[in-house]
């Protein structure tokens, strides 16, 4: 929560969820609605990651070219989708691996 709030600050974040209708509630009831600047709930858009689309619905909601993205999956192919799409994109494996990544996004 904290690394993600410390990237909010300084760079647009998308939430791109494979979610169900419910999930704008379900963060909110959690308390994390917050977190990002918008949410691609695939289930509102009618396409689900892989596709190409949700990667540039993505970068359009928060008003970047995709070269311009990094999109974090724990999803192999959902990252190799979005690195086809143009974005770079991370392999997410662990918490340590991110915020090395996102270090020089935040000055550390």
């Amino acid at each position: 929560m904290d690394l993600l709030t410390r990237v909010r600050d300084v760079a647009s974040v998308a939430l791109v969820s494979n979610g169900t209708t419910r999930l704008e509630q379900d963060l909110a009831r959690q308390g994390l609605d917050s977190l990002a600047h918008t949410v691609v709930n695939t289930a509102r858009i009618g396409v689900a990651k892989p596709d190409p689309r949700v990667y540039s619905i993505a970068a359009e909601r928060v008003g970047a070219a995709a070269e311009r993205c990094l999109f974090i999956d724990d999803t192999e192919a959902n990252v190799t989708a979005a690195r086809e799409a143009g974005m770079a994109a991370l392999h997410y494996r662990g918490l340590d691996e991110l915020r090395m990544t996102l270090a020089p996004l935040l000055n550390e």
